[in-house]
């Protein structure tokens, strides 16, 4: 099998040779390939020669073609901070001090300015310039929940919930609308697979994200499968054995789920109805860990998770920039050594 059919038969729950390698991976490929994070994320061609670049130096299986999670955020007006060799930060919120939403720009001026069409414009390049056998996974930013925490501010957006309900519901709609939309762009510039996070939404309690973040996650999803032919997947970092049957019954084809979750116990409760991706811990395995630390945690994970399929080994979330290729490259061995399909 080439990367993209092993990728695409994991993610159909059928087997495939071996266990596929997508690694969560940034900022480090930026500094593999010497290029300012600042140039990274504002060029779509750089972003692919980064990704690129590193995975023809660690032999993974697909590219994440993404960058920081301001694009959504800054189309609806927040002020966005860059910095040469730092991910950007976001400033001013545009709802940070009212709730008034017409201070939002319209969903049509909303949807053209200027980064929005980073990532379609990334994956389009990534697979007109990338060979046939390379797996290209797209973000689109993040979730409707995680979007309104952005405008609005997290502490207020918490407080809306149980003060102002109507408003939460309205502001939803508006980053619903916008997410999707996002969304379908890069969908159809020619990615395999599409991903977005939701990662604010995993801070919510059972009640509180199955009323105010699954219903949302599940119409873009839902949305966006009506209208692509191709694999949608959700992510959210952190703890999230609470909400797992919610990630599941989103429809989502993948969900990629942080370290502090045993994929043990996730394949056992959603592998039958979803992919799983992840989850090697980023910081203790990956960025400080031995290559030997990096094999014997990859292996667990494969005996854990890729019994019949619907396992793809990655990083829990983004690896970090300084981590050592060495571990890299030993989770890469890892899926060779221990992931066959027999």
């Amino acid at each position: 099998m080439n990367c993209v059919e092993r990728c695409l038969t994991t993610i159909r729950h059928q087997v495939p040779d071996r266990v596929p390698v997508v690694p969560l991976i940034i900022h480090h490929t930026a500094k593999l390939a010497g290029v300012p994070f600042c140039e990274y994320n504002t060029n779509p061609e750089v972003i692919v020669k980064c990704q690129a670049g590193a995975r023809k130096t660690y032999g993974y299986d697909g590219i994440h073609v993404t960058t920081d999670n301001w694009i959504l955020p800054e189309a609806l007006g927040v002020q966005v901070r860059f910095y040469p060799d730092l991910p950007p930060t976001g400033l001013r919120r545009p709802l940070g001090h009212t709730k008034d939403l017409s201070v939002l720009p319209p969903l049509k001026e909303a949807k053209t300015v200027a980064r929005m069409g980073l990532l379609p414009a990334a994956t389009a390049y990534a697979r007109s310039h990338l060979d046939d056998s390379c797996f290209i996974k797209s973000n689109f930013d993040q979730g409707p929940f995680s979007l309104c925490t952005a405008v609005r501010g997290i502490e207020k957006f918490m407080m809306d919930l149980h003060e102002d309900e109507q408003f939460v519901f309205d502001l939803l709609a508006i980053c619903t609308e916008m997410v999707f939309h996002l969304g379908l762009t890069v969908g159809r510039s020619g990615a395999h697979c599409i991903t977005f996070g939701d990662s604010v939404a995993g801070l919510l309690s059972r009640k509180d994200f199955a009323r105010y973040a699954y219903p949302f996650e599940k119409e873009v999803i839902r949305r966006l499968q009506e209208a692509l032919d191709i694999p949608v997947f959700l992510h959210i970092c952190g703890k999230a054995a609470h909400i797992l049957d919610y990630m599941a019954d989103t429809g989502a084809d993948g969900i990629e789920l942080d370290h502090f979750n045993d994929f043990a116990r996730v394949k056992a409760e959603v592998g039958d109805k979803t992919c799983l991706e992840g989850n090697l811990d980023p910081s203790s395995v990956l960025l400080q860990g031995t290559q030997e630390t990096v094999r014997t945690e990859s292996a667990k994970l494969i005996a854990a998770a890729a019994a019949g399929g619907g396992f793809i080994l990655s990083s829990g979330c983004e690896m970090a920039r300084d981590t050592p290729p060495e571990n890299i490259r030993a989770m890469v061995e890892a899926a060779a050594e221990y992931g066959v399909y027999s």
